[in-house]
């Protein structure tokens, strides 16, 4: 959905900007890249702290099943 929505906003922006100068075009598509760069961070954030989560969650069953 997401590749969806920056593609649209390309085609968009690609044929909207006729008009407008090359300078103002690259600002915006790299306006574009930047926010979809940092929406790649922040998941890869997410998805470090949900794997740390799991590797704790593991451990302490592990170590529950230990004391049994």
């Amino acid at each position: 959905m997401k590749y969806l929505v920056l593609l649209g906003s390309l085609l968009i922006l690609g044929c909207g900007s006729a008009g407008n100068s090359e300078d103002e075009a690259e600002t915006v598509g790299k306006e574009i890249a930047d926010d979809y760069n940092e929406m790649q961070d922040r998941a890869e954030a997410v998805g470090d702290m949900l794997e740390q989560q799991k590797q704790d969650l593991d451990a302490a069953m592990e170590e529950a099943e230990g004391d049994n």
